[in-house]
């Protein structure tokens, strides 16, 4: 089927528009670029500043460049700009083009949101005394400085209690979900490694085993010096393998028994439908042995891809379609439910953990919502 091998309309759409969306700080670089060239024509092409054109172009760069690099230094920059309007205030010398407000409040709002208490107040504090002290220069009106430095004051205080705690906590938030992504993705590599550990120390150990006894049948001669040979490294290996991987085992007291392969997913199926999810398995193409490692990850794939739509999808029905193909393995596990909504726009953790396992064998893994509702997680994994 083709549909299993193409991603969901809508994560296709969340691709492009991720693709799509702008760094911020490219985008402070491009406003400041973009207010520097307009006030530079407001200075030269228009007659308000016809008598001190030169000086008007050099001060109207100090608050346009600015918003350049006013995210990386927030405090220096929502103090530096309203106090040297100030001061050009109080000298009449302020040029009177629309460039240089847009780059002023663009500076009171890094203030105000992007820097701790401690420096907002200390900054809030500088802008009122230069606010109100420009009024004594042959430029100022203590009549009209009073009002604009309180209305500044309590714009940039409403401005900090509303965006800057939100912005705070957003990224507080992201952060959190930063680690937490981390954590899963530790956990999950080495919940691998333990896994595969027991896949290889099988098959090493069969092959020791094996080597072993064909040595014990043959004569001396070449031929037994190879299999002692085989039977010394294989042993080798396998003691280093368990020193080296053994020590991820979360508990020393985990029975041993032998990984699922994909034989064992009609026991999950059947297991997922007495939870509550109604799950049809479907099984397309020669189905024959693969590798051990392969088996191990398509079927915790499927067994995590049943348990998010067990939690997330709500009353639904689920579907998982096995497809052995002539080089790829391909598995589709999707459900109608309308809660996997939630799911398409947090990740979740379990998708880590599922793009690790197909990352770990060549495979690639799509998930989202589909276009007919529900939500279907698709993988291919190389088999040759």
């Amino acid at each position: 089927m083709t549909r299993a091998r193409q991603p969901s309309s809508v994560t296709s759409v969340a691709a492009r528009l991720s693709r799509l969306r702008v760094d911020p700080v490219r985008l402070d670089y491009a406003l400041a670029a973009v207010l520097t060239v307009v006030a530079q024509i407001e200075v030269w092409f228009t007659t308000e500043v016809e008598s001190h054109r030169l000086w008007g172009a050099i001060v109207v760069c100090v608050p346009t460049l600015s918003v350049a690099v006013r995210r990386r230094y927030p405090a220096l920059v929502g103090t530096l700009v309203p106090v040297f309007a100030a001061s050009q205030h109080a000298l009449g010398r302020d040029p009177q083009i629309v460039s240089s407000p847009i780059a002023y409040f663009c500076a009171l709002y890094a203030l105000a949101v992007w820097t701790s208490d401690r420096a907002f107040w200390i900054g809030l504090g500088l802008i009122v005394a230069a606010d109100l002290a420009s009024s004594a220069g042959p430029g100022g009106n203590f009549k009209d400085a009073v009002p604009f430095t309180v209305v500044t004051a309590v714009a940039m205080l409403l401005v900090r209690r509303v965006i800057g705690d939100r912005e705070r906590r957003a990224e507080l938030a992201e952060r959190e979900r930063d680690v937490a992504a981390r954590e899963a993705v530790v956990e999950e590599r080495a919940r691998i490694a333990r896994e595969l550990h027991d896949v290889i120390a099988h098959n090493v150990s069969m092959m020791v085993v094996q080597a072993g006894a064909e040595r014990r049948l043959v004569e001396r001669g070449s031929t037994q010096e190879v299999l002692e040979s085989i039977e010394q490294i294989g042993r080798s290996a396998l003691t280093e393998m368990r020193r080296l991987v053994g020590m991820l085992r979360s508990d020393a007291d985990d029975p041993l028994a032998p990984q699922p392969g994909l034989d064992d997913l009609p026991i999950l199926v059947t297991q997922v439908r007495e939870a509550g999810l109604p799950v049809e398995l479907l099984i397309e193409g020669e189905q024959r042995e693969l590798a051990a490692g392969v088996e191990l990850s398509a079927y915790r794939i499927v067994q995590e891809a049943l348990t998010n739509a067990l939690k997330h999808a709500g009353d639904a029905r689920a579907e998982v379609r096995v497809r052995y193909g002539r080089d790829s393995l391909e598995l589709e596990i999707a459900d109608d439910g309308a809660g996997a909504a939630a799911r398409a726009s947090s990740g979740g953790h379990g998708l880590v953990g599922m793009r690790e396992r197909a990352a770990l064998y060549g495979g690639r893994l799509d998930a989202g919502r589909r276009a007919s509702g529900g939500f279907a997680v698709r993988v291919v994994l190389p088999i040759q």
